[in-house]
């Protein structure tokens, strides 16, 4: 369901674990989830577009939205996007962890 072209470099396995110790129907769980999925997103979006030119951002998107070819899309970003993992991964944590943060209190 949530797998996009940087699923495989980071883990929401610390929210499931979480999950796990509050009371929460398989709904609630869909929902917080798909809330959180859909903000990586647009963070991990709103990174590769900052670092591409015009050119480039045209390139991804026809990608990632006409082909929905995952595997290209992270190669593109890896060939295009010095440091892509770690400025990707630097955008995903704060997300991840703010959740966290958010389903304890």
């Amino acid at each position: 369901m949530y797998n996009k072209f940087y699923s495989h470099i980071f883990s929401v396995e610390p929210v499931h674990e979480k999950f796990a110790s509050l009371e929460l129907n398989e709904s609630e769980k869909s929902e917080l989830l798909e809330l959180l999925h859909s903000n990586i997103h647009y963070a991990v979006i709103d990174v590769v577009l900052s670092e591409l030119d015009e050119d480039r951002k045209k390139e991804f998107l026809h990608i990632l939205v006409v082909k929905g070819d995952n595997d290209a899309a992270w190669g593109f970003v890896e060939t295009n996007i010095t440091d892509a993992k770690n400025k990707l991964l630097n955008s995903i944590n704060p997300i991840v962890e703010e959740f966290l943060k958010d389903l304890e209190e």
